[in-house]
């Protein structure tokens, strides 16, 4: 099983996990890290870096972050320098844990990460009246 792991701002990512178990269900293989204000980038990067090694159970892991830019970004872009068993993307909404708790089972690592990118583009809509 792909492991999932979010990486944000604050409680985001722990928050948006919870709201997609509210639709799907137990998230299983599943962990959410948060950066607060006051805690340390080399903790980030530590914590990341233990948290992949957890996840990873011979699949692969997808790493989804809030924003392009931002200290969770740039922490798992330095990973992804050094490991090739992770793929991530930035942008993370609702639809794309969702997405990706759902097809992580019939999908490989690739397919998932161009199947959740496509999804998180797809969710964002302009509704005209």
């Amino acid at each position: 099983m792909i492991g999932i792991l979010l990486v944000t701002h604050g409680e985001f990512g722990e928050e948006i996990k919870r709201s997609a178990e509210l639709i799907i269900g137990p998230i299983s293989n599943c962990s959410a890290i948060s950066l607060n204000r006051d805690d340390s980038i080399t903790n980030l990067k530590d914590e990341v870096e233990e948290t992949l090694e957890s996840l990873n159970k011979g699949e692969g892991v997808i790493v989804l972050v809030d924003l392009v830019g931002g200290s969770p970004f740039n922490v798992c872009s330095v990973i992804l320098k050094k490991r090739r068993n992770f793929k991530l993307l930035s942008g993370l909404n609702l639809s794309m844990i969702v997405e990706c708790a759902m097809m992580r089972d019939s999908l490989n690592l690739e397919g998932l990460t161009q199947q959740c990118k496509q999804t998180g583009i797809n969710s964002v809509v302009e509704v005209n009246p």
